[in-house]
């Protein structure tokens, strides 16, 4: 894992840090947390990727996760909150 934003991200202005913040403030509210949901539905995230086109959605999902749950104090990921997002808002689909 980089030890910076600016690596994980690319963010490279002040600009990119204030887009980064309204990414914040818009997914980690109730609304956002229900948006971020199904944007993480539709981009496959607790899916099998079967394709390119599944790859791609999967890594922008992931890219996002990154965006919204990134501790900028210890560098890292807050791994404990995407898994409690994971848990309490994304479920498998099962199959019929």
């Amino acid at each position: 894992m980089p030890d910076s934003y600016d690596n994980f991200a690319g963010v490279t202005t002040q600009g990119d840090e204030v887009e980064i913040g309204a990414f914040k403030r818009v997914f980690l509210s109730d609304d956002g947390q229900f948006v971020l949901q199904r944007i993480l539905e539709k981009c496959k995230f607790m899916e099998t990727c079967e394709n390119e086109r599944d790859m791609a959605l999967n890594n922008f999902a992931k890219d996002l996760i990154g965006i919204v749950y990134w501790d900028d104090t210890r560098k890292a990921v807050k791994m404990y909150q995407v898994l409690n997002f994971i848990r309490s808002k994304l479920k498998r689909r099962k199959d019929v």
